[in-house]
Order: structure tokens, then C-alpha cells, then sequence
């Protein structure tokens, strides 16, 4: 048996807040991470881990919220924001068995290929892109787009952050602008899918399947919570005067490192496996090593 330990808790929470709002795709992280600690992925510690970054989020932009939500001077942002979470909602709803359908998307070979191409786009955006209009210029069709452009988040390795972005970016808002609109238009749909997921997380029982004591668990979510925190007033403060290249640099070394050099040293076994959410008991995960 193998059971997430402390300091995997701890890894695992920093990987997940950083790389949720970083755009370098917290899943494709999380696979390789626990295919580095010997694991099948284990969907039910990341959903339950990823509470932190939703924790992280609301309460970085709880000001912003407040005159979204209360300010009339900011309803049309706000109806944006809204409208842009309607093709996410419904690409989520109809396309959310993914993992389950296609084994593929949990090889970390896969991931490390999505990395690369996912940075090469996010790169060229940047560079093809006026980096000019800002936020309060953005329309109905730009809410839509860049919603829409979530849906390839759904492949490991591209990012749900990265994906906006590179769309905000391609549609010539400004770096810090499109980073902002990114995160604004992430917490409803973050708060639906989280809701949603945690229904078969509390149904099979919360730590079912979690391969965690409840100590090291909440250990997880408070790391990934402050390293969301830190991650969101990084990048924003980062893109204003900074080019994403960096980020699409750090995606290639990933993928680089995946496919050509950890191979050597860890068993490819565990690249090809997934633990459902909720649904193993803790008695039963295992690692791939006896």
C-alpha cells in the first residue's frame, strides 16, 4: 500500500497552487508528481486538494466581487464574466468523462507532449498579439471566446489559466488584463465544478479513495491555498511589465524532462493509471512499486 505522505502533501499542495493560476497546467503537475512518488493519479486528493486554490481565488478578488456583484457601474463586467462561464459550463458537462473515455490523458508521455505544444501557443500568442486593449474594453464576443477556449483545458497539459490567456492574448488585450479577466471568469465556474465534483467525493465518503489521513489532507489544502494566493499576485504583477515566454520556456524543460531524462530513473507504469474520484477505498490504494 502506499499512502500519500506529509511532505508528498506538501509537494503536491504547492504544485496545485502554483500551477492552477501559473500557465503551466496544475493536472499535467499532478500526474507527473505522482508518477515520480510511484502513484496512480489520485483524482480524489486533487479535487479535494484544489479546495485550497478556490479558497486562494475568492479571497484575492473578494474586493473585485464585491462591485461586480453590488457596484451597477460594473454590471456589464460582470454579465461578461457570467457569459464567458456558459461554453465552459456546458464543454465541462458534456465532455467531463474525458480521463475515463481516453486512458491516454493520464500518460504523462501524453502530458509532457501537450506541455510543449500548449507552450508553443501560449508563446506565439504573446508574440502575434497587439497587447494593447484592456479589460474594460472587452465585449460579448471576447467573453465568449475566451470562455470557450476552456474547454481545452480539459487535456492535461494545456491549463485552464494558459488557455485563457493565450485566447485574451490572441484578441489583443493586455498581458496583466487578460491574466485578470482570466481569474475573474475562474471562480464561478471553479466554485461549479468543485461543487460538482465533491458530490461523488461526499457520496462515496469524503476520504475515500484520498490515499491521505485527514491531517495530511488538510496539510495539501492549506499549502495549495497559499501557494495560490502567492501565485495569482505573482503573475498579474509579473505580466505587467514581463512576456509569458518564460512560462512556455518552463513547459518545454517539463516536457523535455518527461520524455527524455526522468524515464531513466522512475517506472513508466504509473504514467498509464488513474485512481477514479471516490471510489477506492484508502484500504485499497497502492502503489505501482510492491
Amino acid at each position: 500500500m502506499h499512502f500519500i505522505t506529509w511532505w508528498q502533501s506538501i509537494v503536491l499542495g504547492l504544485a496545485q497552487g502554483l500551477t492552477e493560476f501559473i500557465p503551466v497546467s496544475s493536472s499535467a503537475h499532478l500526474n507527473i508528481l505522482h508518477w515520480i512518488f510511484g502513484q496512480n493519479r489520485n483524482l480524489t486528493y486533487d479535487v479535494l486538494v484544489s479546495i485550497g486554490t478556490t479558497i486562494a481565488l475568492a479571497w484575492y478578488f473578494r474586493k473585485d466581487w464585491k462591485e461586480l456583484l453590488f457596484d451597477p457601474s460594473h454590471r456589464l463586467m460582470r454579465n461578461l464574466i457570467l457569459l464567458s462561464c456558459v461554453p465552459a459550463a456546458i464543454a465541462g458537462l458534456l465532455l467531463r468523462h474525458l480521463e475515463d473515455t481516453f486512458p491516454l490523458f493520464t500518460d504523462t508521455r501524453f502530458n509532457a507532449i501537450m506541455l510543449a505544444v500548449a507552450g508553443l501557443v501560449l508563446w506565439l500568442s504573446d508574440v502575434v498579439g497587439s497587447n494593447r486593449r484592456q479589460l474594460d474594453k472587452v465585449t460579448w464576443i471576447d467573453a465568449l471566446l475566451i470562455g470557450g477556449s476552456q474547454a481545452f483545458a480539459l487535456i492535461p497539459g494545456v491549463s485552464r489559466s494558459g488557455s485563457t490567456i493565450t485566447a485574451g492574448l490572441l484578441l489583443g488585450l493586455k498581458r496583466e488584463d487578460a491574466a485578470r479577466f482570466s481569474f475573474l471568469m475562474s471562480l464561478p465556474i471553479t466554485l461549479g465544478a468543485t461543487v460538482f465534483e465533491m458530490r461523488d467525493v461526499v457520496k462515496h465518503g469524503v476520504l475515500n479513495g484520498a490515499g491521505a489521513s485527514p491531517g495530511v489532507l488538510l496539510l495539501g489544502i492549506i499549502v495549495s491555498a497559499v501557494a495560490g494566493f502567492w501565485a495569482i499576485d505573482f503573475l498579474l504583477k509579473y505580466l505587467k511589465t514581463r512576456s509569458v515566454a518564460v512560462f512556455a520556456i518552463w513547459r518545454l524543460v517539463v516536457a523535455f524532462l518527461v520524455l527524455a531524462i526522468l524515464p531513466r530513473f522512475v517506472s513508466t507504469e504509473a504514467a498509464n493509471h488513474v485512481e477514479p474520484v471516490a471510489k477506492t477505498p484508502v484500504s485499497q490504494t497502492h502503489s505501482v512499486h510492491p
